[in-house]
């Protein structure tokens, strides 16, 4: 106790700057709102109630040595704190934790509450340190990958299902907390119910009695493939008559939504936009997946957007040989962080470096291979990628011959090469620099070829890899991984 009472008489020596930066580097924040309200000193309570006006709730506290903290935070902390709060980004975990909380203390509601986030929650339980590739879904990943071929499903293939999809739902329809909100969020990588199961009337339903009259900035991000675009998506932004700040990232199967076609500006006006009478700003990126569809000219598709600024809107079409075939249409200037599907045939690369914030890239192409040159203009283009997943069996025509390394992707972190060939594991594995190499999901036999032909760079690049996931296991050939992945738990 001495000993506390010495630091704490350290710590209010220092000026209130320098506290602060202090607390600007406790994470997770509800430890420093626990460790410091309530603990009777006014000056460090003043400080960090001036911190509270948005709250992160986004930490797994389950099993970890938080859990306790977590019951008193709700307790003791939440109410000194809850006419602060003005933001909220919560795991489901928390939804009724804080649900219960304003039910008992303020009638259902956070008082100056007027942003909320939901997030999934991806995170280790015991660290609350994040990943991409979780084991778990691996033996589903080529099943999925097979039966819908243009289906993203990493990162992690979160699917919300029964009773936590319906609880989102249900929390968003009937919580008065839900009435105060001016701007909402939902975690860009769920697959809610209305993704996956075509038969969910009840979810339909619930979305249909969404009530939020003072909704004015709503961002919604769903890359998985929406197959109730028009009854749940549609009939939703339809309801939203006072939304001034509109984004949409969408994926769409055009196919089991049961549209006629692609997405295009027509239909975003017709559909979305009348409806929205003060809709100020208006970013979207859509891409529309079909099934054989009947071939439509690119330029039919941007005639479409002649009531458009010119350059404020661009848009692709692919036709593949798997006979899948999308759209992609979006502003500019591009307010995502993520493209999936890119085939040479994007305009991925241009003067104006239009994708320089991607952070996660997935390339695929059945009609013509990747070049060298190609991922040298990724390199070059997307300085900030994070994440890139790679599907295309063709090989590579433009062999480089060159044995040194010629391309660095300095941030690249998780990299995923299943259902492709040799060609691609070479070009990053041998020919590329990859300083931050932290997960790595490869195709069982190619893994094998690399670790038996030991190259120098191959192994530098997988020195630091701490996730690696193969398509099979590969139990007869442990130790040979383990000199080639020292960092990875087998």
């Amino acid at each position: 106790m001495n000993c506390l009472s010495e630091d704490n008489v350290q710590l209010l020596d220092l000026p209130d700057e320098l506290i602060l930066n202090i607390m600007n580097k406790v994470k997770p924040h509800v430890l420093l709102l626990s460790s410091i309200i309530t603990i009777g000193n006014n000056r460090l309570e003043q400080l960090a109630l001036d911190k509270c006006h948005s709250i992160d709730l986004t930490f797994d506290y389950v099993q970890s040595p938080y859990e306790t903290l977590i019951q008193r935070f709700y307790l003791d902390i939440m109410p000194h704190i809850v006419n602060n709060i003005q933001s909220l980004t919560l795991t489901i975990r928390h939804i009724p934790h804080i649900i219960t909380f304003a039910e008992k203390n303020f009638n259902g509601t956070l008082p100056n509450l007027t942003h909320l986030k939901i997030m999934i929650g991806k995170q280790h339980d015991q660290t609350g340190t994040p990943y991409t590739v979780h084991r778990s879904r691996m033996k589903h990943y080529r099943i999925f990958r097979r039966s819908k071929p243009l289906l993203p499903i990493i990162p992690q293939f979160v699917r919300l299902e029964g009773y936590i999809g319906s609880r989102i739902l249900y929390t968003v329809r009937c919580s008065p907390l839900i009435r105060s909100i001016v701007s909402f969020e939902l975690d860009d990588e769920c697959i809610l119910p209305i993704v996956s199961n075509p038969e969910n009337a009840d979810i339909i339903s619930q979305i249909e009695s969404i009530s939020c009259p003072h909704l004015k900035q709503l961002t919604m991000k769903i890359y998985q493939n929406i197959i109730h675009y028009e009854e749940c998506i549609v009939s939703l932004l339809q309801r939203f008559s006072n939304i001034e700040y509109l984004t949409l990232l969408l994926a769409i199967d055009g196919t089991t939504s049961r549209l006629n076609n692609f997405i295009n500006g027509f239909d975003l006006e017709k559909d979305i936009v009348s409806y929205m009478p003060n809709l100020r700003q208006f970013n979207f990126h859509i891409r529309t997946i079909f099934e054989n569809a009947t071939h439509i000219e690119i330029d039919t598709i941007r005639q479409s957007f002649l009531k458009y600024q010119k350059g404020s809107v661009d848009c692709a079409v692919d036709y593949f040989n798997n006979n899948y075939s999308q759209c992609q249409i979006y502003s500019l200037p591009f307010i995502g962080n993520r493209l999936d599907f890119i085939s040479n045939r994007f305009p991925l690369f241009n003067m104006n470096k239009t994708f320089s914030m991607v952070t996660m890239l997935l390339l695929f192409d059945d009609v013509k291979p990747f070049e060298n040159l190609f991922f040298a203009r990724i390199a070059r283009d997307l300085p900030c990628l994070r994440t890139l997943e790679l599907f295309n069996e063709l090989e590579q025509q433009e062999k480089t011959r060159v044995t040194t390394i010629n391309l660095e992707f300095t941030h690249l972190s998780t990299l995923i090469l299943f259902d492709i060939h040799m060609d691609y594991a070479e070009q990053f594995l041998y020919r590329s620099h990859l300083p931050c190499l932290f997960e790595l999901v490869i195709d069982k036999d190619i893994l094998l070829t690399i670790i038996a032909q030991d190259q120098q760079q191959a192994r530098d690049n997988c020195s630091k890899v701490e996730n690696l996931l193969t398509s099979e296991t590969y139990c007869d050939s442990v130790d040979a991984v383990r000199k080639f992945f020292p960092l990875v738990s087998h």
